[in-house]
């Protein structure tokens, strides 16, 4: 799971993983949170970079974003605002899945950020979760890539709705387009690891000819 930390003042804004010594591209080493490995990232976000999973802003900056009034907004990405009480409720009104209020610690945003690194699902009878990078059902098992995990994570929120092809790629791998096979590849390896999961998992993965995907029945449970 990847939280970005647009701060506006101390200490929150020398809260951050540790940087790779031999990145430029503002990657760090991952902390180990309540639900996994978790990296923190402080500032704006470079034009090639992919979007965080959860972006953690003040409240007042956030209520100035043009957003819908849905947590599922801006292809998936999950907004934390936050501020004094007083801009709790309008925060919530416009969709953000959580409100910290001031002042905040680390240990609480990942503790905060833990409870959206995992979602439980259902497709049918069938109760799946994500959990990090680990798809599991019933009586087994996988390990996703980073960008299975982030597809998944998006057809999950998303469903039944279909997400098209160019909204996908630019979340997936952090550039506004490219090859489509490169999508496809990873589709079709997610599908593959869904069947090792549960038979039949992988066929509710349902591509939309000449414009994307999504996830056949599935809910957030």
């Amino acid at each position: 799971m990847t939280i970005r930390i647009l701060a506006d003042r101390e200490p929150y804004t020398a809260y951050a993983s540790a940087p790779r010594p031999d990145c430029e591209c503002g990657q760090s080493d991952l902390i180990t949170g309540p639900s996994g490995s978790v990296a923190i990232l402080n500032g704006p976000a470079g034009l090639d970079e992919p979007s965080p999973d959860i972006l953690v802003l003040p409240a007042a900056d956030f209520l100035d974003l043009r957003l819908a009034n849905d947590p599922k907004a801006d292809h998936g990405i999950l907004y934390i605002p936050y501020g004094s009480v007083d801009l709790m409720e309008k925060a919530f009104e416009r969709g953000c899945i959580d409100y910290i209020r001031e002042p905040w610690s680390l240990v609480e945003l990942l503790a905060r950020g833990g409870r959206f690194f995992r979602l439980k699902f259902h497709i049918g009878e069938k109760i799946l979760e994500l959990r990090g990078r680990r798809l599991s059902g019933e009586s087994a098992s996988v390990d996703l890539t980073e960008p299975e995990r982030i597809i998944l994570r998006l057809l999950i929120l998303n469903a039944p709705s279909p997400i098209p092809r160019e909204a996908i790629y630019p979340v997936v791998f952090g550039t506004e387009a490219g090859k489509t096979s490169a999508l496809g590849r990873c589709v079709a390896s997610l599908r593959r690891k869904m069947e090792a999961v549960e038979p039949g998992l992988g066929s509710k993965l349902i591509a939309i000819r000449a414009f994307g995907y999504r996830l056949d029945g599935a809910a957030c449970a």
